[in-house]
């Protein structure tokens, strides 16, 4: 994965943003007396902003000509939430502007069409307004207390950067939850001054050191201890307060109260802010090319999914065109007739096993293992078969073990057992090669054609959902995994991925097929009965974050810490889920009427979906 979008990159980002509005919205200001006077007042605060925020950069940029007093004021939990936000705010902002026709001209007249757009935008931009003063007011606090001549005057300015802070978590429960990962954004072998510094042997030549440190220590507990009582008093930390953990473990955890790491630290303790992350990465911007985000990384493809972005079900298509080359493969195949989609053809046909033995000996694998064409294989064989696929997997391909398919997720019956075939399959059938295999291009392009043909709204959104199913069985490969240290994590996961890779298949479905055939009622009717099995994913999203931050800290499973944070950073938000939701509601309410039964289809859809989106709402309900 691509680095996490770090301190100084924020305000890098931020500082060429706000160029792109003050020059955006100048000539707006400058053109017309008809202009709402909104536009004005964004352009001063975006205007204003831009230059405090110019200043922080070049003091972050040395921290150390700064007076450690001063900067021990400034909680480095304080200074992610603020920049955080800020990060999202200017996003929403700079979509809501290049919504606007361009004003070229400061001596053109604002068109008819443009005072249209202000007037209808007006209450967006008023709210946006109020949090871009709040943005402004905490990063001006957070460089006065740095630039401050007098420690009175800067403990003034904490005492109100404290309480801008805790408003905005009490505002912002998708912020709060993001603050839940802050515990990976410092690299400790290299930013943090130890706190063991503080406990050197004074030196003789100066007497002053030892009431400066005691000062230092007071003042660094004062933005922390108010940080985290804004933040557990959220409703969204209370909400998870509410609930108790069902799980046992295999050792004795000591479960630490203490919820973030960053706790304690302040910006006199860091040696270089560069390096500090805020919890965002690139998927979660919409003008993410507007920041550095350390790209250059290799994306870790250890799940062996295809390059691109395929649909489940090309992916299987692809699979099954290449294993029907495969001599004695037909017949296999023909013995389930008028399968549903390729994805349940290959549900219907795999757990026979003796296709998987036939692809084995195509690709040159030697077995001792009997078939009796009129027979099925037996348990004992099939287990033979799955264990020689394993030896091929490691030894030819160099397989990671934890990814290899077991027994169960071949003959199982769930989805996302058969999701792990796939994925193993559809590496082994580009290893076929010869005069007697060919890679079927051309009908694979004319599905992915057919796909191409649906909007680019419809098609982002099943994305969305194919991305999602990816990361939620992720998830089960980590907890099979945890499985071995922790007993019971995670009981229900399982299941719910099985609902996420169903409603996935009734999506592409559709794709396959014009927008006058597409039928929608079927997934999120189908959504809508498994409605438990998504509010169990994400009701407990915080608790499950605490839960795995405790596990990390307590020490006792060290050689799955690795596991551990990276299951805490693909875990479900609720916000994100109904995010999601919302959208596709969009999609259908603004689809336009091609015949009466994709229309009638489309009503039902509509409104399977929004009792859908109310039931979830109640069952993940943040309200005490």
């Amino acid at each position: 994965m691509a680095d996490p979008l770090s301190v100084a990159a924020s305000i890098a980002g931020l500082i060429s943003i706000t160029v792109e509005a003050v020059k955006f919205l100048s000539p707006y200001v400058s053109a017309s007396k008809r202009t709402p006077h909104i536009a004005a007042h964004v352009y001063s605060e975006v205007q204003s902003t831009q230059v405090i925020l110019i200043g922080l950069q070049n003091l972050t940029k040395n921290l150390g000509s700064i007076k450690a007093q001063h900067a021990a004021l400034i909680g480095v939990n304080q200074v992610i939430a603020i920049l955080t936000d800020g990060v999202f705010l200017y996003s929403e902002l700079q979509n809501e502007l290049r919504s606007l026709p361009e004003q070229e001209d400061i001596d053109e007249r604002l068109t008819l069409r443009g005072r249209l757009l202000w007037a209808r935008k007006e209450s967006t931009f008023v709210t946006l307004l109020q949090r871009l003063q709040s943005f402004k007011s905490s990063t001006s606090l957070v460089l006065m207390i740095l630039q401050s001549d007098s420690d009175q005057s800067a403990k003034q300015h904490q005492e109100q950067l404290c309480n801008n802070v805790q408003a905005l978590l009490e505002s912002n429960n998708a912020l709060t939850r993001r603050l839940m990962n802050l515990e990976d954004s410092l690299d400790f072998g290299s930013t943090v001054s130890r706190r063991t510094s503080f406990l050197l042997p004074l030196s003789p030549s100066d007497p002053d050191t030892s009431s400066r440190r005691l000062s230092t220590e007071t003042s660094l507990r004062i933005p922390t201890l108010a940080f985290e009582k804004a933040l557990r008093a959220s409703r969204v930390y209370r909400r998870a307060k509410r609930y108790s953990m069902d799980f046992s473990f295999r050792s004795s955890v000591a479960r630490s109260r203490n919820w973030s790491i960053l706790s304690g630290l302040s910006l006199s303790d860091i040696s270089n802010i560069s390096v500090v992350a805020l919890p965002i990465h690139r998927g979660d911007l919409t003008n993410a090319q507007d920041y550095d985000f350390g790209d250059d990384i290799p994306v870790d493809e250890e799940l062996h999914w295809p390059p691109i972005d395929w649909p489940l079900l090309v992916q299987c298509l692809e699979i099954k065109l290449m294993m029907l080359q495969i001599r004695g493969m037909q017949k296999h195949f023909d013995e389930v007739p008028d399968p549903p989609d390729v994805f349940f053809h290959l549900w219907a046909v795999l757990p026979r096993v003796k296709p998987i033995l036939l692809l084995l000996r195509a690709l040159g694998v030697e077995t001792s293992i009997s078939v009796d064409p009129r027979q099925e294989l037996s348990v004992n064989a099939k287990k033979d078969v799955i264990l020689r696929l394993a030896q091929y997997c490691i030894e030819i391909l160099d397989m990671d073990p934890r990814h290899l398919i077991t027994f169960d997720d071949l003959i199982g019956g769930d989805y996302c057992g058969l999701i792990r075939v796939i994925s193993i399959l559809s590496t082994l059938v580009n290893k076929l090669q010869g005069s007697s295999y060919h890679y079927p291009k051309h009908t694979l392009s004319i599905a992915q054609d057919l796909i191409d043909a649906n909007s680019t709204g419809l098609r982002s959104l099943v994305s969305s959902q194919r991305q999602y199913v990816r990361r939620i069985v992720e998830l089960v490969e980590i907890k099979d995994q945890l499985e071995i240290y922790i007993e019971g994590i995670f009981p229900n996961l399982r299941h719910s991925a099985n609902v996420h890779i169903m409603l996935l298949v009734l999506m592409e479905r559709n794709l396959f097929h014009p927008p006058a055939e597409h039928r929608w009622f079927v997934a999120f009717d189908y959504l809508y009965n498994n409605t438990k099995a998504e509010a169990g994913l994400v009701v407990d999203d915080l608790i499950n974050r605490f839960w795995i931050t405790d596990l990390i800290r307590s020490g006792d499973f060290e050689d799955a810490t690795s596991l551990l944070l990276r299951c805490r950073e693909i875990m479900p938000v609720r916000d994100d889920r109904m995010s999601a939701y919302t959208n596709f509601h969009k999609y259908l309410q603004n689809q336009p009427i091609i015949s009466r039964t994709q229309h009638q289809d489309n009503l039902d859809a509509t409104s399977r979906l929004e009792a859908f989106l109310k039931k979830l709402e109640r069952m993940t309900e943040l309200d005490i």
